[in-house]
């Protein structure tokens, strides 16, 4: 749950009518059957109106049998890519998560939906518009964009957009410590609700044509053909819903002593957590050690996308660069980077860090841009 959000127009009460004579058809958009978040969306044309059905089998995913280690993936060297439906490469993996790395070549005019995931993306580069039926978010580079499960949308980018792409086939919430017992931000969280962006909606559409709609699964995509616009909808009100929140938005939480991963969380399921390092005043122990320390991700595996700024703990590292530290194997600062870190006032880094409660695979893709040397990073 977000907050209460309506947009345009909707019946006096829900599942009733205003007009005998211009009905509206009520779609629920919801999660957790009939029991989770949702919204009301009304529609012009009935939403199951479908001209023509067909299949398309994807490229299928490949997990390799690569030593489950600690890893060092640069994305920066993928290629600029297809669109929305094939462009998105997909680097580690579990049976819950997926990562994604998404440089896309076009934009693609057909619309898509992710049948089993929730969508997190995160603008590395680039600047854009999410067109849903629930209205528009324009993005910039450090937006995050969450797209809920079920969502129809499409993209459009401009060239060089570049973007880091978390799947989660579990609900990605607002993390319920942040919140009171009315479902509000508490006070002390690291953004409030005015920092959350809402589609802006946009009048119904009334044409008739010929629109598609990829639906995606893990091994195919059902697609069907509609013969109006599905960008049809007059209103919609409820708490599911697509929205937008710029790091640059955020407040990290800062202390006395070094500060563990948790505080930075921004989002969570019950496969991951997802957390946001952002630029910070170091803490103000007039002996501290501002660095992390070595620790063994006990139960976790410990994913970071290094965004910008000057990433002290590690060597070779630059924007676009993936870190994966895996659990059972004790990892930390390289050789020279405590010493280093003393006296500094602050760091300017942003990164994006998620921990999985499963083990992250390496897929075929990632595998291609693995850098085989990094476990020796620690002995130099």
């Amino acid at each position: 749950m977000v907050f209460y959000v309506r947009r345009g127009e909707v019946p006096e009460s829900r599942h009733t009518f205003d007009d005998r004579e211009k009905l509206l058809r009520e779609e629920l958009f919801g999660e957790d059957s009939f029991e989770g978040v949702y919204s009301l969306i009304y529609h012009i044309n009935e939403p199951t109106r479908v001209r023509n059905c067909s299949v398309e089998i994807k490229e299928k995913l490949v997990i390799t049998d690569e030593p489950y280690l600690h890893r060092h993936l640069r994305t920066q060297n993928l290629e600029t890519y297809g669109d929305i439906l094939d462009g998105r490469k997909t680097i580690l993996a579990n049976s819950r998560v997926q990562v994604q790395i998404f440089k896309p070549e076009k934009t693609r005019p057909d619309f898509y939906r992710n049948a089993l995931y929730e969508m997190l993306f995160f603008v590395h580069k680039g600047e854009g518009k999410i067109i849903s039926p629930m209205g528009s978010i324009s993005f910039v580079q450090g937006d995050y964009l969450y797209i809920p499960k079920g969502l129809m949308f499409r993209m459009e980018y401009s060239s060089g957009s570049y973007f880091l792409i978390l799947n989660s086939m579990d609900d990605l919430k607002i993390p319920e410590r942040y919140l009171n017992r009315y479902g509000q931000l508490k006070e002390g969280t690291p953004y409030y609700t005015r920092d959350i962006r809402p589609p802006e909606f946009n009048p119904p559409r009334r044409e008739s044509g010929s629109y598609h709609l990829y639906v995606e699964y893990d091994d195919r995509y059902v697609v069907e053909e509609f013969d109006f616009n599905p960008l049809d909808v007059v209103g919609w009100d409820g708490y599911l819903f697509p929205f937008a929140i710029n790091v640059k938005s955020m407040a990290p939480i800062v202390g006395k002593l070094h500060q563990p991963p948790p505080v930075h969380e921004t989002m969570s399921s019950r496969s991951m957590m997802v957390a946001t390092f952002l630029p910070r005043p170091f803490d103000f122990h007039d002996r501290s050690i501002p660095i992390s320390y070595y620790h063994n991700n006990i139960d976790v595996d410990e994913f970071l996308f290094y965004s910008s700024g000057n990433f002290m703990s590690r060597k070779g590292i630059e924007p676009g660069s993936v870190t994966l530290h895996v659990r059972g194997l004790m990892h930390g600062p390289q050789p020279g980077a405590v010493e280093n870190s003393i006296g500094r006032p602050g760091t300017d880094e942003v990164a994006v860090m998620i921990e999985t409660y499963d083990p992250l695979l390496l897929t075929d893709i990632g595998k291609l841009i693995d850098d085989k040397e990094y476990m020796k990073s620690w002995y130099s």
